[in-house]
């Protein structure tokens, strides 16, 4: 019985760890199509969000949202429909960060969501 506790903690650390990035924020693009220097925390400017569906994405737009995240609230600042191909899951978009501060940006496909992904960044 006393190891329940410990087994349920475990688990969630798990699935935490396993879960993937849906949208990831890169300084730009390889050739291949990869990003290159991504990460969470970046200083001002412009990113290239890195969009990662679990499936084809079925459409050929998605909408991107982004919205800034602060202590009590989250407001959203920009809406983008981004063109992408229906038979693939990896779509990117180019991005401008010139304040400081937390952001959650979000994809969606009609009302589903793809996924959602978090960045700091920092002013120089």
């Amino acid at each position: 019985m006393k190891w329940i506790p410990f087994f349920l903690i475990l688990m969630s650390v798990i699935t935490a760890c396993s879960k993937s990035k849906t949208i990831e924020f890169c300084e730009g693009v390889s050739p291949d199509g990869k990003g290159v220097n991504c990460g969470s925390k970046f200083e001002d400017g412009e990113l290239t969000a890195v969009v990662n569906g679990e499936e084809p994405f079925g459409v050929k737009t998605i909408t991107v949202q982004i919205f800034e995240v602060k202590k009590n609230k989250t407001e959203k600042i920009e809406t983008l429909s981004l063109e992408v191909k229906p038979d693939k899951d990896t779509a990117m978009v180019n991005l401008s960060f010139y304040s400081g501060g937390r952001y959650m940006v979000t994809a969606q496909k009609n009302d589903a969501r793809i996924g959602s992904g978090e960045v700091e960044i920092v002013e120089r």
